[in-house]
């Protein structure tokens, strides 16, 4: 465990906290957690950097640490900006190096923008950081999410649970990622989504003639 890391998020936790920013606003979704989202970015850095060399892993980590911390319970579309000046705040109170504090500043105001994953001359520590965003979420956490979702409206069968499942946890979409470890961390947890929504498909007998009894 790296202290200054655990510094950080204690910090956004606050601020998120102070701000009404922890709690997702869809109530579908009281389950969501920014701040737990938060951590789960930050541990898909440390694992998409393991064994690399070329990056600059301090200002990725920081980045994922501050990259949601602008969340409130409204007008979420501007997060990434609110997020960048929250930072810029902290590090200047904390006397962070300019030429670091502004390479932060940086990856965070972008990371929303994952049309630049597709960019030849966007920088590593970005794409590693859109990408630990993206994987987030999906899979089995995927699945879990469509079933909370769910519930919280009060699903009527067991099979509105599975269209839901097939429109978004396990819907069709090219792999957006760019990085070899990440493609395969993609392609992992589609194979796992898709695997359980077939088995899911048997068990439901999805398709029987039966289920069309007059």
């Amino acid at each position: 465990m790296n202290e200054k890391y655990m510094e950080y998020l204690i910090y956004v936790k606050e601020y998120l906290t102070r701000n009404h920013g922890i709690d997702s606003p869809n109530p579908r979704h009281p389950f969501r957690s920014r701040f737990q989202h938060t951590i789960r970015v930050l541990h898909w850095c440390f694992r998409l950097t393991e064994g690399m060399e070329n990056v600059d892993k301090d200002a990725l980590y920081t980045a994922a640490v501050f990259h949601d911390i602008g969340y409130m319970n409204r007008d979420n579309d501007r997060h990434a900006v609110r997020s960048g000046k929250a930072f810029h705040e902290y590090a200047v109170c904390c006397c962070m190096e300019e030429a670091f504090r502004e390479k932060v500043e940086r990856l965070i105001y972008a990371h929303s923008n994952k049309a630049l994953l597709k960019k030849k001359d966007t920088s590593l520590e970005l794409i590693l950081l859109m990408e630990a965003d993206l994987l987030d979420e999906e899979g089995a956490m995927g699945i879990v999410w469509d079933c909370m979702a769910m519930g919280n409206i009060h699903a009527s069968s067991y099979g509105a649970a599975y269209y839901h499942i097939m429109e978004n946890s396990n819907k069709e979409e090219p792999n957006p990622m760019v990085t070899e470890k990440a493609r395969k961390f993609w392609e992992e947890k589609k194979r796992v989504a898709a695997e359980f929504a077939d088995t899911l498909a048997e068990d439901l007998m999805i398709g029987s003639p039966y289920f069309d009894v007059p």
